[in-house]
């Protein structure tokens, strides 16, 4: 399959390819020659939710919703079982999105969302704006929700970085949850998996994913044999980070988020203090996410 509306954005470092068309999908990002991401690959056709590669926008919701229902306002709602029988990732990335601005660096692009598709009964507006400066990438993220009623919103991104060389990292959280995002875990214990700040450890090589509670907005990525890293930086609402390594890892990913998984359950359920951020009608909710990429 192949996709005509290929937008590439450069610097003088970096390249990075993005495909409306494919949810919005970022398929290369590359510095230096080294690829960044783990290349989407797209020549044969799949199911949109089957690619692993590059990075989508989450939007509205983070992960997974148990068994595709969730409570909002004293309703029960049920959503497409796009991961049987759940929900998972929202649907941005499963729709087509439209440029609204480009230059050689940077791209505007939106989603329109109309109510009832997936089962999701609000309409909502995402414009993201993705910007090259330098050896820096900043994502911002803006949902406008267009109904008539409050909409519960959770959202952020999915990269899937390349895991051809051994990683350490390095980031802050306060809590981890017990159980993998498909155990639906309920609650939290203390960190065991740290990737403390100041020294950083080694990235798993097993099939697991851990989910963090109170990130502290920064993550560092290295490259060791490639001698790349990358430096995450993010605004306050994105307080959940989910480290995630397939079986066969070819890819590994950071996904900075605002909610955990089956957020929307476990704010209505008050289960460890969650809160489910609400979107009144008219308004918007934004984030920002920059990517600092460089040698060491």
């Amino acid at each position: 399959m192949s996709y005509s509306n290929v937008i590439k954005l450069t610097t003088d470092r970096l390249k990075l390819d993005l495909l409306p068309e494919l949810g919005g999908r970022i398929n290369k990002l590359v510095f230096n020659e080294f690829d960044i991401f783990h290349p989407l690959q797209i020549q044969d056709i799949k199911p949109i939710q089957s690619y692993k590669g590059g990075c989508f926008s989450l939007v509205p919701f983070s992960n997974r919703i148990k068994n595709s229902r969730f409570n909002f306002n004293q309703f029960e709602y049920i959503l497409t079982k796009n991961d049987p029988p759940n929900a998972i990732h929202g649907h941005a990335y499963l729709g087509k999105w439209n440029v609204l601005k480009k230059t050689d660096s940077s791209a505007v692009i939106v989603y329109k969302h109309l109510a009832n598709n997936f089962g999701w009964p609000w309409s909502y507006e995402v414009v993201q704006t993705i910007t090259l400066e330098d050896n820096n990438i900043t994502f911002l993220l803006e949902i406008l929700n267009k109904s008539n009623n409050p909409m519960p919103i959770g959202f952020g991104i999915h990269p899937y970085f390349n895991y051809s060389d051994n990683v350490k990292l390095k980031f802050c959280a306060q809590r981890e949850w017990l159980g993998s995002p498909e155990e639906f875990p309920i609650k939290t214990k203390i960190i065991e998996n740290n990737f403390n700040y100041k020294k950083g450890s080694d990235l798993w090589k097993e099939q697991k994913t851990i989910c963090y509670e109170n990130f502290y907005e920064e993550v560092e990525i290295f490259w060791l044999s490639n001698r790349k890293k990358v430096k995450i930086k993010t605004d306050k609402i994105f307080t959940h980070l989910i480290i995630h390594v397939p079986e066969h890892a070819k890819y590994f990913c950071v996904e900075p988020v605002s909610h955990p998984t089956d957020g929307f359950n476990l704010a209505y359920k008050k289960i460890e203090n969650i809160n489910c951020d609400v979107l009144m009608p008219n308004k918007k909710i934004k984030g920002l996410i920059k990517f600092e990429i460089d040698n060491f």
